[in-house]
């Protein structure tokens, strides 16, 4: 008789596990931080929310924790692009640097812009220059300027640039601070880590590319939508993009100076 008895409670346990959630259950999208800890984790996050669209904070918020855990999650970029070869959109929002090949996304990369005292200006350009190994002057006295192979200089190991019109000295380049990309903290510079931009922006660019800056509302006014949606998978698909819902954010903690 006992026996039976434990033998029945033990399949009404196993009933009513089977029909709590259960978290080990639930979808997690492929990524490559959940293993990592510290800066390397970190920095994981930010490639992982640059390739989805979403602002590179660096940890998992509530916005990152949805595409995280959201099977129907779909990236779309719908853009209208001034050439068919290569170019880059910068997206002040969410601190993201896009290079396409035409309308088709070649890479998404995390980078670190300008600080609100000294900001990114929001402009339609294009390369300059490129150089390998730079010098940097310094900005003209405000700071110790710096030789190539200098293990101080803020450019790292790649420059590119860039003709913005009436805005002068910006660009494209590496960083010696790789904690910071993700963050509004540049003197209106857009940094990089210096793998992605080493490996994949300066050798796919070249002097007369098309770069655009801006944040979303800039970037949407020129034909540059970059955003995720959740998906219905039953529904037929769409032929043309569709507004994006804007999810706000705090920053604060994303300035460092």
């Amino acid at each position: 008789m006992k026996k039976r008895i434990k033998n029945i409670v033990l399949a009404a346990l196993i009933i009513i596990s089977a029909a709590l959630p259960n978290s080990s259950l639930a979808y997690t999208r492929p990524n490559n931080f959940s293993n990592l800890k510290g800066a390397a984790r970190i920095e994981g996050i930010k490639r992982f929310q640059a390739e989805l669209n979403v602002p590179t904070t660096g940890v998992i918020d509530a916005m990152t924790k949805k595409v995280l855990h959201t099977e129907n999650i779909r990236v779309r970029d719908y853009v209208k692009p001034p050439t068919n070869g290569n170019w880059i959109t910068v997206n002040l929002t969410n601190r993201i640097l896009t290079m396409y090949k035409g309308n088709e996304v070649l890479y998404k990369f995390p980078v670190a812009v300008g600080a609100s005292a000294t900001p990114t200006p929001a402009v339609k350009g294009k390369i300059m220059n490129k150089h390998v190994n730079p010098a940097w002057g310094g900005m003209g006295g405000k700071y110790k300027a710096t030789s190539p192979d200098d293990p101080y200089n803020p450019l790292g190991e790649r420059w590119m640039g860039l003709n913005l019109g009436k805005y002068s000295g910006y660009g494209i380049h590496g960083t010696i601070k790789p904690h910071q990309i993700g963050m509004y903290v540049s003197n209106g510079c857009i940094r990089m880590f210096n793998h992605d931009i080493e490996n994949y922006i300066f050798p796919a660019s070249k002097v007369g590319m098309p770069v655009y800056i801006g944040r979303n509302e800039e970037l949407n006014s020129w034909g540059v939508y970059q955003y995720f949606e959740e998906i219905d998978p039953n529904a037929a698909p769409k032929d043309t993009p569709q507004k994006p819902v804007v999810e706000n954010y705090e920053t604060e903690d994303l300035y460092e100076y």
